[in-house]
């Protein structure tokens, strides 16, 4: 049995995707795996991070060998007595992907490890329906998700080629849509409907997240790049007069546009803001490839989208400008208050508002069929 290969790396979210890559290059895995081992090492890194604020930098160990298969660590400084895993917080991948993890506490430093769980062995009929094999993942679930990955695998193929050429590399869409195709499996719920297009639309959010936040790789047109600096500098120096963010309105009147274009300039703003797949949200702790909840993708799901787009059109402009930031931009209600030029209280009772709107006008639908 061999030593096991480390690396330090900083305790910042960016040190994720060296973690992947350091795992990549050390074990030997199928694709499948890889995947798995990705989920899991953004997962241990998330936490570290979460947890302990404080620590200045992470050690990831890798072993593989034949009886045990890959096992990978992270340590880091921890200075409660108490584990995060013991308080029931996160590492839910761990527990659905890993055959087997835990933590070790030395009183000064905390590991959480995983071993890679293996394929499964077990026979299965090809007229298992997705749900069924859902319900087996409990008794094989190597087996089982594995089954579902292939079964599903060309939606990673298709989807990530109408995200070609927008300047993100090819192996990059790939992996990024392999890790949603594994976690839309994993989250599944029979109850919202066939899994397929619940999972294209994961992995469609994802890739959109990795092109949102990779800068100006989306290739927004220079008159629209031009025109959102220009806002937003006049955003930054009519602040400091009003002592408040200034409205839309506002200023399309000092620049001499329309509400329209001022709004298009705020939305091409997300994309000149870079950041990192792997950085958790400060609100909930979530990293952008985790951030795709089960609300939202009930959203997109294609039996759906009809009837609450429908809903959405008869609300009022501010209510469905508001929706569109939280639920399709994913920013929080204080985000979106800067963005609008309201109060955070303010755009809470909207949404609610909004929501109640939404909720009521489907009933209606939903009764009048």
């Amino acid at each position: 049995m061999g030593e096991p290969s480390k690396l330090i790396v900083p305790a910042l979210p960016d040190s994720a995707a060296r973690a992947r890559a350091f795992v990549r290059e050390k074990a030997t895995l199928d694709s499948m795996r890889h995947a798995e081992a990705d989920l899991l090492v953004t997962e241990l890194i998330g936490n570290a991070i979460a947890h302990s604020p404080d620590a200045d930098e992470l050690v990831i160990s890798v072993h593989q060998d034949r009886d045990s298969g890959l096992v990978v660590s992270v340590e880091h400084p921890h200075t409660s007595d108490i584990a995060p895993a013991d308080t029931g917080v996160g590492f839910l991948l761990l527990e659905r992907l890993s055959k087997s993890w835990g933590t070790e506490h030395d009183g000064v430093n905390l590991s959480v490890w995983f071993t890679l769980r293996t394929p499964g062995t077990t026979s299965i009929p090809p007229d298992v329906s997705d749900e069924e094999l859902v319900q087996r993942m409990a008794d094989d679930p190597a087996a089982y998700s594995d089954e579902l990955v292939r079964r599903h695998s060309d939606l990673v193929a298709s989807i990530s080629r109408r995200y070609r050429g927008k300047g993100i590399d090819q192996d990059d869409l790939l992996q990024v849509a392999n890790m949603a195709l594994l976690k839309a499996i994993q989250r599944y719920d029979p109850e919202i409907g066939s899994i397929r297009p619940y999972a294209a639309a994961t992995i469609s959010g994802e890739l959109k997240r990795l092109l949102r936040d990779r800068g100006w790789s989306v290739r927004v047109p220079r008159s629209l790049q031009e025109r959102s600096l220009e806002v937003a500098k006049a955003s930054d120096e009519m602040s400091q007069t009003l002592n408040r963010a200034p409205e839309p309105r506002e200023l399309a009147e000092k620049l001499d546009m329309s509400e329209e274009e001022i709004l298009e300039a705020m939305d091409a703003r997300n994309a000149y803001v870079s950041s990192s797949m792997d950085k958790p949200a400060e609100s909930t702790g979530l990293t952008l490839l985790e951030r795709l909840e089960d609300d939202d993708i009930r959203l997109l799901m294609a039996d759906d989208r009809i009837v609450v787009e429908q809903a959405i059109e008869k609300l009022p402009p501010r209510q469905q400008r508001i929706l569109e930031l939280r639920f399709n931009e994913d920013m929080t209600q204080s985000e979106i208050a800067d963005e609008i030029g309201i109060s955070q209280m303010h755009v809470s009772r909207l949404l609610n508002r909004a929501l109640a709107s939404l909720r009521e006008s489907i009933e209606i639908d939903a009764d009048s069929t």
